[in-house]
């Protein structure tokens, strides 16, 4: 077999394939044999007959050449193997075997289960965050449900974090033996995957006849990174008869790197405005001789960003095996170790659209608008298409000092330098014993440990300029965005006929900037230091389980073929600590006499540390870039020199700002302070107490179930198992309730007692009364309250699986099962943060407000440590056609009904500290009562067109096609990773008007290929239609996001030199295809209306690629 990842040339005669191997174990249970036993064991020993897993498939029988069957090697072998899995499993399930994934040049597990029939993943980094590109795929979605359980053969498998499972991703998939996607399971596999469950199958030495020594050296090439990196991998493995028995022992170990490089080009929040035009000219804002002609959609800026990508895998597995002399016994010990590093460092131009969106002119109007002189345009249907835009920049605090700086009118932007490093580490540690006890009873033991642990920092360092745009969109392709000097001053100071201020630079009405010799965006005359953002994770966890099966067989004469039985205990300790994303000010236009400026001294001296990006082959060219020349960006790295870089931001702080101190008198900044200085951090930590996330997890589960086969008179034959598995889950989460440490920024009494100045107003604050006043300071004096909790939840889980074999190439098939899939693991957080107090207005019953009435409330943000587990009910028929060895056409038809999806909560209730009572509005994590229902089919074709005549014989095609939709299930705006679970976590539009996140209705894979001799070619054609990604961006204005619909076409070519020699080249994403996002806004009448957001590209990428084979 050749490895996952096209990395070990394993030749595919030392690999029994799955069902023979399963046709063995099954010999060792119907009674013991005389002597020794030569048989291959079965891929994953540590899963026999239906006790999880990878085991379901253990009724499959050793296959017998049908008539027209075809003699296969190689790529072809693969497809066989996996057919048979598919045609002989117990359950539903498809699978993808080394040889499969091999013959693709998919890097990791993520990229390798897009072929599979359901799955599809998604192209960024996260789900909310749709700014920041995956190259290699992430998050797998099976029928469109992100509900899938993982495991590592047979068992438990998850990264550290605040998510579930484990990172596909981050698995190497040159360690593995193959992949199998379970879409509905037995009685005996372990809960949660309602979605599906993913199973990771490691090698074995007992796999390989004899002796094995195979490796591979590949090489890889981005051409938009223009960098070459590597791919080194090994196996060792060989078994020995011993007067004890016999004995295998195996090991392999790989390591991948890859240079990659991600481009953006978008415009920024669309948002409903009037139109005003005076029959020449068209703006958003009234101007003289205008009048209002409608509404359209308009946007605030544009956004521009390249990312370079450097991503390594380290990879070890090992495992010893040994078998009794009579085949009775067998032991196997297993080890699996993943390393993934990443880093990927960004440089944008992120016009700030809140900014925009707040600021005012002279005359008290917010918002973007057409440049002065300019009109705008847009098409019948109230969308903007080109024009001119500028926006007023709010106060200036230089305006008035003699040396006016800051422009009046322009796009600030942030022009952001950022670094992200991230390590997970899986240690997986499994041993299992065997024993046929009788003729007809057997036994299987295993125990397992998995530890890991996942580290990351993500530091940024935002400068800002300021600019015009235009922009003008083409439909679906690439929009037109050019930013230009900006207008500078009020449009009543515009002369529109030279195109610039009237008056003397410098002043109020003529701003400085852009200006004499600066008129450069690479002058640090135009750019100031605005803020920086560092945030850390390192979460760590571990497991221990053990579980014992026993399978009683019954005389192979009668309906009920055998009974199993068994348990499980799993004990997980978790530790989730997850920064915020510490972001704060550095120095700022509207205090202080205007920001610091990159020209500006620091300390007395220039403080330097920028440089120029001039953003070389943007967008691989196919788009001009829209800041020329380029901008200054921080230099140092934020990540890996962090001390650098907090010295450095702290410098331009302490310019701009006083210090202030903690409750404890250490001196801080009085903008931004880096997470390890933060006022409230746990001792030596860095750390606050609502960002670590303790969690212990106990699980006991049980199950029975019975396996039936009969065979009818007319030669039907009907096969299946029905069952029942409980579990029982402890969780204990330790937490606290913190109250916020800030009376100080309240108004004092002081103040409150100060005379009003004519023309101004009271503080809200202080129209209270002295009592409600002081209890207002009395509630924020930093309290932090144990608030440690413990839920206990069980389940009864029925399942049944039938298959009726109408011939032997003709089968249908019918599945049942209630599944379970555990909240994600940051929703259970146990933390009550209250982080300050507002005044907010009082309404009267016409929503009027009430002149100066207010009321206080808490500002509060929480997660649910009670949440239960998401419950479905699941239903599948399958039909399948096996007209031979590699050849099938199989459909398959499933529904789904969901209860308890987590989902959002908004209540109102009373919170009392140190005497002191205040209303709280609290948002977080909770089970809807509602009812989802998921539903969809799939069809799935394969064949090689042996009839055709000469080298055509070797042409092939494999297809599939899955449908899903959705109904009912409530969309969820939480974020499992970020501390504040639900902190102001509303999207502009309420879910229940889209599909489900993550779900395309329409799913096609499309691989054709072709053996000539030695010569073995393949392409593949993945496509997914439109999906929303994210109910909610993460950033302004929170938007829901859609992925267009995406395709991408990858290839390879493998030439066998020797039998123990291949040489081939794979290229990924010959297409050079262009990922598209939408952002969902309401227009003027509330109606949905559906605009560009943002448009990537990545790298097309190839590899030459050695494979040896002794």
């Amino acid at each position: 077999m050749v490895a996952l990842g096209a990395s070990l040339g394993i030749s595919p005669v030392y690999a029994k394939p799955l069902q023979q191997q399963e046709a063995g174990a099954q010999s060792s249970q119907s009674g013991k044999a005389k002597g020794k036993r030569k048989q291959t064991s079965t891929v994953g020993t540590t899963q026999q007959a239906g006790t999880s897993g990878q085991a379901a498939a253990d009724q499959a029988a050793a296959s017998v050449p049908q008539s027209g069957d075809i003699v296969v090697t190689g790529f072809l072998e693969s497809l066989r193997s996996a057919q048979s899995i598919k045609k002989n499993s117990a359950v539903i399930v498809d699978s993808i075997t080394a040889e499969d994934i091999g013959a693709l040049p998919d890097r990791s597990v993520t990229e390798a289960l897009q072929r599979i029939p359901g799955v599809s993943i998604n192209r960024f980094a996260a789900g909310v965050d749709p700014d920041h590109f995956s190259v290699e795929g992430s998050g797998v979605t099976i029928r469109g449900l992100t509900y899938t359980r993982s495991e590592i053969n047979g068992n438990d498998a998850f990264s550290a974090g605040n998510g579930s499972g484990i990172n596909f991703q981050d698995i190497p998939s040159e360690l593995l033996a193959g992949v199998d996607v379970f879409k509905t399971p037995t009685a005996s596999m372990i809960e949660g995957g309602i979605g599906g469950t993913v199973n990771l199958r490691t090698r074995l030495p007992f796999d390989q006849k004899k002796a094995l020594l195979a490796g591979s050296l590949q090489m890889n090439y981005g051409d938009f990174a223009k960098k070459g990196s590597p791919v080194v991998s090994m196996l060792a493995s060989n078994r020995w008869d011993t007067p004890i028995g016999e004995i295998g022992i195996l090991g392999s170990f790989s390591y991948s790197q890859l240079y990659s490089r991600a481009d953006r080009l978008g415009i920024s929040s669309f948002r409903p405005r009037t139109v005003y035009s005076d029959g020449t000219r068209n703006d958003v804002i009234p101007f003289d001789g205008a009048t209002e002609v409608g509404s359209i959609l308009f946007p605030r800026g544009a956004v521009v960003g390249s990312q370079n990508f450097d991503r390594q895998r380290y990879g070890f597995s090992g495992a010893l095996q040994w078998r009794s002399n009579d085949g009775s016994m067998e032991a196997t010990f297993r080890f699996l170790r993943s390393d993934a590093r990443q880093a990927w460092n960004e440089n944008t131009i992120e016009i700030a659209t809140d900014n925009v969106a707040a600021n005012s002119d002279a005359n008290g109007v917010p918002d973007s608008r057409a440049r002065a002189g300019t009109s705008i345009n847009y098409d019948d249907s109230g969308m903007f298409e080109s024009g001119y835009i500028t926006g007023p920049t709010g106060w200036r605090a230089d305006q008035n000092s003699g040396n006016a700086r800051t422009p009046a009118e322009g796009l600030q932007s942030n022009n952001i330098a950022r670094q992200h490093t991230e390590r997970n580490v899986v240690n997986d540690y499994t041993a299992n014993f065997r024993w046929d006890m009788t003729d007809r009873l057997s036994m299987k033991l295993d125990y397992q440990h998995v530890d890991s642990f996942a580290q990351a920092m993500d530091n940024g360092l935002w400068i800002s300029s300021y600019q015009d745009a235009y922009i003008k969109l083409n439909g679906n392709s690439l929009p037109d965005v050019q930013f230009l000097p900006p207008q500078n001053c009020e449009s009543a100071n515009f002369n529109t006929a030279t195109n610039s201020c009237m008056g003397t630079p410098g002043t109020a009405n003529y701003p400085s900037y852009y200006t004499g010799s600066h008129q450069s965006f690479l002058d640090p005359y135009n750019s100031f230091y605005r803020s920086a953002m560092d945030h850390y994770e390192y979460s760590d966890g571990n497991e221990d389980s053990i579980r014992a099966d026993f399978n009683y067989r019954f005389p192979d004469n009668g309906f009920l073929k055998s009974v199993q039985v068994g348990g499980r205990y799993a004990d997980r300790d978790q530790t989730a600590r997850y920064s915020v994303y510490n972001w704060g000010r550095l120095s700022e236009q509207w205090g202080n006499n205007g920001p610091v400026w990159l020209d500006d001294p620091v300390n007395g001296a220039q403080l330097n540390g920028y440089v120029p990006n001039l953003f070389g082959d943007y967008f691989k060219g196919q788009a001009a870039f829209p800041g020329s020349p380029g901008r200054l960006y921080y230099s140092g790295n934020p990540a890996t020199d962090y001390q650098d870089y907090i010295n450095y931001a702290t410098a331009i702080n302490r310019q701009w700002e006083p210090t202030t101190t903690c409750s404890d008198g250490r001196v801080i900044n009085g903008g931004w302070n880096p997470i390890i200085s933060r006022c409230g951090n746990l001792p030596n930590s860095p750390f606050q107490p609502g960002e670590v996330n303790p969690q212990h997890w106990r699980n006991w589960a049980t199950y029975v179930m019975a396996n039936i086969d009969s065979t009818f008179s007319n030669g039907w034959e009907l096969t299946g198992n029905v069952g029942v598995r409980y579990t029982n889950t402890r969780r204990s989460s330790f937490g606290y309730q913190q109250f916020a440490n800030n009376a100080n920024s309240l108004p004092t009494e002081a103040q409150c007692n100060e005379p009003i100045d004519p023309g101004q107003q009271a503080s809200p604050f202080c129209t209270f009364s002295p009592e409600v006043r002081a209890q207002a300071r009395a509630f924020l004096n930093g309290a932090l309250n144990g608030n440690d909790k413990i839920v206990n939840y069980d389940y009864w889980l029925p399942s049944a699986n039938f298959k009726l074999a109408v011939t032997d190439k003709l089968q249908f098939r019918l599945g049942y099962f209630k599944g379970v899939y555990a909240p994600q693991f940051g929703y259970t957080r146990n933390y009550f943060n209250i982080t300050g107090l507002s005044t907010v207005a009082n309404y009267d019953s016409s929503g009027n407000a009430i002149p100066n009435s207010y009321s206080i409330q808490t500002t509060t943000t929480a997660g649910n440590p009670l949440l239960l587990p998401t419950k479905s009910d699941n239903y599948d028929f399958t039909v399948g056609w096996y007209f031979s060895n590699v050849g099938h056409l199989t459909g398959a038809l499933f529904y789904k009904r969901l209860t308890d999806v987590v989902t959002n909560s908004t209540q109102r209730i009373d919170l009392t500290n140190n005497g002191a009572t205040f209303p709280a509005v609290v948002t977080q994590p909770v089970n809807s009562p509602d009812v989802g229902h998921v539903k969809g089919f799939e069809l799935s074709y394969s064949q090689v067109y042996s009839f055709l005549p000469g080298f055509l014989k070797g042409l092939g095609l494999q297809a599939t096609y899955t449908y899903v939709d959705s109904s009912g299930v409530p969309q969820s705006t939480l974020s499992a990773t970020d501390p504040d679970v639900a902190a102001g976590r509303t999207s502009s539009i309420t879910g229940t008007d889209f599909p489900l996140q993550g779900l395309s209705k329409h799913t096609i894979n499309v691989t054709p290929f072709i053996n000539i001799g030695p010569l073995e070619l393949r392409a593949a054609y993945n496509w997914r239609s439109r999906y929303l990604l994210t109910i909610r961006d993460v950033i302004t204005p929170f938007d829901p996001i859609f992925q267009e619909a995406y395709g991408q076409l990858d290839a390879s070519a493998t030439f066998t030199v020797t039998p123990h020699f291949k040489i081939g080249v794979q290229a990924v994403n010959l297409t050079n295809s262009i990922t598209k996002t939408q952002a969902a806004v309401l227009d003027s009448a509330g109606k949905i209306q559906y605009v560009p957001r943002q448009w990537y590209t990545a790298d097309s990428r190839f590899t030459i690629l050695t494979r040896f084979t002794f």
